[in-house]
């Protein structure tokens, strides 16, 4: 069964970690246990694709603290697909994959955004339980997004569930042209 590193990147606070255990385990964590991820965590998933054909995820969760991120570039290499993670109620962190993770990615993964790379990429929008005004304004933002480096996007709460079903499936798919 073939292996694939699948990366996860964002900053500190976007849900990455909370995803991770809510999509590989179908829990939330509980928040007085929750710690803010140091360097990499990593779990795996085994994914059953739309053909049949069936794979291993090997996700690696990286910290968005920046004073470790020397140490995170290594762990960039090797991946074949993977998540940008923003928090919907708190937008600047959209704006820090536009101007921090995606060129990490390319300048440490054998990614090239500008030649198509973001077809191995899906823009994950997490916390919508937490926004309070309208869905537009982040839809917006996540078009502008996802039209610039070639991705799909979804929009998702870890902390419900609401929306990781259709996150599964747009992965699956992801997967699927990657191998």
């Amino acid at each position: 069964m073939p292996v694939i590193k699948a990366i996860i990147l964002g900053d500190s606070e976007v849900g990455k970690t909370s995803f991770t255990s809510r999509w590989t385990q179908g829990t939330f964590p509980d928040p007085s246990k929750l710690k803010t991820t140091v360097g990499a965590s990593f779990d795996t998933k085994r994914v059953t694709l739309n053909t049949d054909d069936e794979v291993v995820l090997s996700l690696w969760d990286f910290g968005g603290q920046r004073r470790f991120i020397e140490t995170l570039k290594q762990m960039v290499k090797g991946s074949k697909v993977g998540l940008f993670f923003f928090d919907v109620s708190h937008l600047q962190s959209l704006d820090s994959l536009w101007n921090y993770w995606i060129p990490l990615a390319e300048e440490n993964g054998d990614f090239d955004f500008s030649k198509g790379d973001g077809k191995n990429f899906l823009l994950v929008g997490n916390k919508i339980d937490l926004l309070q005004d309208s869905f537009e304004n982040v839809e917006s933002e996540m078009d502008r997004f996802c039209n610039r480096f070639g991705m799909d996007s979804a929009l998702l709460s870890a902390k419900t569930g609401v929306g990781i079903e259709m996150l599964d499936f747009k992965f699956k798919e992801l997967l699927q042209d990657a191998i």
